[in-house]
């Protein structure tokens, strides 16, 4: 073993396109945000958090493959669907609670949002016979044999295995048409922006709204969610009963379960036409996070992009609310367009998904998106710069470089970042494990960093005038600990009296964690030639 070595900082953070990796961490660059990423592939058991290197913090594993997303809560517990349960697993995968949605006949889909008050709301298929649907006015000549619409339910988990539906809201409680003057709910759509056309032909037979996402607001206590095969956004009053969101009165709204607020195809409530239409087989309605630069806004991933199928876009929509009341103008639902969109190519790779996807704001303003078909999820600036970019290496299979993923295999639903000072972290193991593929150069040569009381540390504030043998500092510190990249320590220093200490390792990659006098504790990938 030579008696030193050069430590250097790897300062450059991005690597040319034409270098990227096909799977993993593809790209990097100066401007992505701090934090973790949480996703669950669709063709394994399997839930990964990374950081922005690509290397895995925490990996859980269920007996089921996702139904289909997941969140981490705020005590570090992580709540996941599963194709026929909902599953709650410690930081080490130990089972907290578990619900068979299958056998008690909740057809749970798509998405969950779990609740302040530790409920959870779920998007469930409702199913109707066309002898129930005619009874409410539907037109026969657009109606199936088997109607499905959907419902959002909120379970509160019982001890380990059970739960109880304690709220429900359901389509078919609101709804207008003009078709049979006979039924209640017979009369003039255009002055009911506040119910849906039951008749409103958009093609489908069966499966009429297909909601595929629901998110919670708790300063407003409201839902949002996506109907995918109405090419709208909803939002409802989450403050009534069961027996008021059934109705037309009641809550804070004083509106029951009626809409409060809808956006994407003003034709389906008759204030428009096609040439209209700004959502297309959108996915993925969520508020900004409060404090975030984008609180009160929503963001959605809008699959067919500006209706032409030629590509997809994400936007930001604010909704203008006076005195609790969501603003229209000419009968039309504020606002008149997009506050932010942005489409374009990801490592010169067309942006185009006609299913599933999601995109996600950040504290930042960045915006992290997922491609379902390429299991790739990319982060993008504001300006429309691209930060980030990593790829599912996971299916069925672990793919390594060499390896070709095709069809889909390494799909995944959405992806959620959290911030590195989300309090679900707070203590809990966050030393970068191993990446999940074999190799990845953009990984080996990634710097990252963690935030400090608030402020993202770099390689400016932690290391500085490094010369051949020593590792300098700006200033004082109690302790520096040197890990490999399993996680293991090999150098250990302590009390230490001076702005250096000389190396004695061998050449390779390894995590720097300092803590300084006052009790600050600092990380940073290192490289030692």
């Amino acid at each position: 073993m030579k008696s030193c070595f050069l430590l250097c900082v790897v300062l450059l953070t991005s690597v040319s396109f034409g270098q990227n990796p096909t799977i993993g961490l593809r790209y990097k660059a100066d401007g992505v945000s701090g934090g973790y990423t949480l996703f669950t592939p669709e063709k394994n058991k399997d839930v990964y958090l990374i950081n922005n290197c690509g290397e895995v913090i925490n990996t859980w594993n269920f007996s089921e493959r996702p139904g289909l997303t997941c969140y981490l809560l705020d005590n570090g517990n992580l709540l996941r669907a599963g194709k026929d349960s909902l599953e709650i697993r410690d930081w080490d995968n130990n089972v907290v609670w578990s619900y068979d949605m299958a056998s008690n006949g909740i057809s749970q889909h798509h998405d969950i949002e779990p609740l302040p008050n530790g409920n959870i709301l779920c998007v469930v298929h409702d199913e109707y016979s066309d002898v129930t649907m005619l009874a409410e006015g539907r037109d026969p000549s657009i109606t199936d044999v088997n109607f499905k619409l959907d419902k959002i339910v909120e379970l509160s988990p019982v001890g380990t295995n059970n739960a109880t539906i304690v709220w429900e809201w359901k389509f078919i409680d609101h709804f207008i048409q003009d078709f049979d003057n006979s039924k209640n709910n017979y009369g003039v759509v255009e002055d009911h922006p506040e119910l849906i056309d039951l008749n409103f032909d958009n093609g489908k037979t069966e499966d009429w709204t297909h909601v595929n996402s629901v998110d919670y607001n708790q300063s407003l206590d409201q839902i949002i969610i996506s109907a995918r095969h109405l090419n709208e956004i909803y939002i409802i009053d989450h403050s009534t009963t069961t027996a008021e969101a059934a109705s037309h009165v009641g809550g804070d709204s004083n509106m029951g379960g009626d809409i409060l607020w809808r956006w994407g195809n003003t034709e389906v409530y008759r204030q428009g036409t096609v040439a209209d239409e700004q959502l297309f087989l959108q996915h993925d309605a969520q508020w900004v996070q409060d404090g975030f630069l984008d609180a009160t806004k929503i963001s959605v991933f809008n699959n067919g992009g500006d209706g032409t199928g030629s590509h997809s876009s994400i936007h930001l929509i604010e909704p203008v609310i006076n005195a609790g009341v969501y603003s229209m103008d000419s009968d039309i639902f504020l606002p008149a367009d997009f506050d932010w969109s942005w489409t374009g190519s990801i490592l010169s790779e067309s942006f185009q998904e006609g299913k599933k996807c999601g995109v996600q704001s950040l504290e930042n303003g960045n915006m992290i998106l997922c491609e379902n078909s390429k299991g790739q999820l990319t982060e993008v600036a504001k300006n429309g710069e691209i930060v980030w970019v990593y790829k599912n290496p996971t299916g069925s299979n672990n793919y390594v470089q060499s390896d070709i993923i095709l069809n889909g295999n390494n799909s995944i639903f959405r992806g959620e970042k959290y911030a590195t000072d989300f309090v679900g972290f707070t203590g809990k193991d966050l030393t970068p494990q191993l990446i999940i593929e074999d190799e990845n150069l953009v990984s080996d040569t990634c710097i990252y960093s963690l935030e400090v009381s608030g402020k993202n540390i770099n390689s400016s504030h932690l290391l500085n005038n490094i010369v051949d043998d020593l590792l300098m500092f700006n200033q004082h510190l109690d302790e520096v600990v040197i890990y490999n990249l399993e996680g293991k320590i090999v150098i250990l220093f302590t009390a230490i009296n001076a702005d250096f200490i000389y190396l004695n390792i061998e050449p390779g990659m390894y995590i720097v964690e300092t803590i300084t006098i006052g009790g600050e504790i600092r990380k940073q990938k290192i490289v030692i030639k």
